[in-house]
């Protein structure tokens, strides 16, 4: 809704000069700021993103609570404590990097427990003066203070041990990778790291030569985009924190709508920091038909008391496709490891089931959040059942019917919350082209052009028998079923919009 005139703070007078001007106020959650025109920079379609950030926080909080606790009752507890649960005697300190109106530090302030301080940073002078007069009008003044800074330069301010944040979160127009430096040293040993990109146009493939030089890694095209963008940036966020004897682990990693939203936990430790690359995988993608291979960068090997890290060997994968005869493209580093804590998942589920009224998008985070923690977690990436159908240029069988081939070849197998017909298994590409050569048996192709990745993927001789048996429990899993995971966007035009006028890198 508009209002004319300044409105007060608690019932105050309206700031002097500004008793002309039209407000607009924007409600979401418990937090209301007022905003005109081209000031700063909001964006209804990151209410899911959002709402997701405090119910991870709530839990978050609450996590730090119970190490706190187990540290007390093990009789480790320091008086100099420096690990982020240490900071829960009087609550969570935040860094908000790129407030722009303040809303969602004033939607921390307000809704979760157990914080002490939020720093409300901002490069652009008219944001802070939003977010100054937001603050004012919710009453928040205690907990929210405004700064007016380079997003870089604050976190570097603030590197000292007995200094740091139990929370950075960078929410920026694009790339964050211009803040990765300074916020892996500005959070507090345990704590946690919350990061959005939004160039997934760089981070999917379409610009391979940007994103290495954004983000250290080549992107490929394909249907698994989206979750490749994920471990691109978990990949350079973990490159950064290495270079100061600190590795991350991640809590829980999303693609929402147009961008990825990562939250990661961060712990010094050299010890730990030698396996990182042992997590990081180069990525051979064949150019015909899709099928990928990871190759870690590097291997740990025990054996007794001893523990040796080693190069990764290979390459996995020989100059042409073993399934259709085409060339392979390399990508990545990218994370190969898991992207969650399943744990995590569903102490963060348990938060939105029990406080639907606290979320404006709780069903499709709800149902986004489900979908996430249905993933297989130790299966990297994914083929895409009706790209690999189009490949062979047979009619794509069901997910039911595909999932229960699987299931009966001996194999594992989920969806992934960014594609509905994801292939997300254990099984080897070999068993899933058998798998699409048995289907083509019975539902042939129309015609194939020789010179295509069909042609050869057809005359593939078949190592295993399919059955395409439906199997009971994958029917009652999905008779069962009552959550909706993959909601249309709510409005036609529901996208990221211009850059804020005025805005700077902070």
């Amino acid at each position: 809704m508009a209002s004319t005139g300044a409105p007060p703070a608690e019932g105050g007078a309206p700031a002097e000069g500004e008793g002309e001007i039209k407000w607009e106020t924007l409600q979401e959650g418990q937090a209301k700021v007022l905003h005109k025109p081209g000031e700063a920079f909001y964006n209804p379609a990151q209410v899911q993103n959002r709402d997701l950030s405090v119910a991870v926080l709530r839990e978050f909080g609450k996590l730090l609570q119970r190490e706190k606790a187990e540290k007390e009752a093990a009789g480790k507890a320091k008086a100099n404590d420096v690990h982020a649960c240490a900071h829960m005697s009087k609550g969570m300190t935040i860094l908000e990097g790129l407030s722009a109106t303040g809303l969602r530090a004033i939607r921390y302030a307000k809704e979760i427990e157990g914080i002490h301080k939020i720093v409300a940073n901002d490069f652009a002078e008219s944001a802070v003066e939003s977010i100054k007069r937001n603050i004012d009008h919710n009453g928040v003044g205690e907990l929210v203070e405004a700064a007016h800074d380079d997003a870089a330069m604050i976190m570097y301010k603030n590197r000292d041990v007995h200094q740091r944040y139990t929370v950075v979160d960078l929410d920026p127009y694009g790339s964050a990778t211009p803040f990765l430096d300074a916020a892996v040293q500005s959070v507090a040993d345990g704590g946690l790291m919350a990061v959005t990109c939004t160039d997934l146009a760089v981070l999917c493939g379409a610009h391979s030569e940007a994103c290495h030089a954004k983000y250290g890694s080549m992107s490929l095209r394909g249907k698994h985009c989206h979750e490749q963008a994920l471990r691109i940036v978990l990949s350079t966020i973990e490159s950064h924190a290495n270079r100061y004897k600190r590795h991350i682990v991640p809590l829980i990693s999303v693609h929402m709508d147009f961008y990825v939203r990562m939250f990661v936990r961060v712990y010094t430790s050299a010890a730990q920091v030698k396996y990182s690359a042992s997590k990081k995988a180069m990525l051979f993608q064949c150019s015909g038909c899709g099928s990928y291979a990871l190759q870690p960068l590097g291997k740990v090997t025990v054996k007794g008391n001893s523990t040796k890290f080693v190069p990764g060997t290979g390459p996995p994968v020989g100059e042409f496709c073993e399934h259709c005869g085409f060339k392979h493209q390399i990508g990545g580093p990218l994370w190969a490891e898991p992207t969650q804590d399943n744990a995590f998942v569903d102490r963060v589920l348990g938060q939105l089931d029990e406080n639907k009224g606290d979320f404006a998008s709780h069903k499709r985070l709800f149902g986004l959040v489900t979908s996430l923690r249905e993933e297989l977690q130790d299966a990297p990436l994914f083929n895409d059942l009706s790209a690999m159908a189009h490949t062979m240029a047979v009619e794509c069988p069901s997910n039911s019917v595909f999932d229960s081939a699987v299931v009966n070849a001996g194999y594992r197998i989920s969806h992934s919350h960014t594609c509905p017909t994801a292939v997300k298994t254990d099984a080897p590409p070999s068993v899933l082209w058998d798998l699409m050569r048995g289907w083509a048996k019975t539902h042939p192709p129309k015609s194939i052009n020789e010179r295509s990745p069909a042609d050869k993927l057809h005359k593939g001789e078949c190592k295993i028998e399919a059955d395409f048996t439906v199997r009971a429990e994958i029917v009652k899993a999905k008779k069962e079923s009552t959550t909706r995971k993959f909601m249309p966007a709510p409005t036609p035009d529901w996208g990221p919009m211009q850059k804020a006028k005025g805005a700077g890198m902070g």
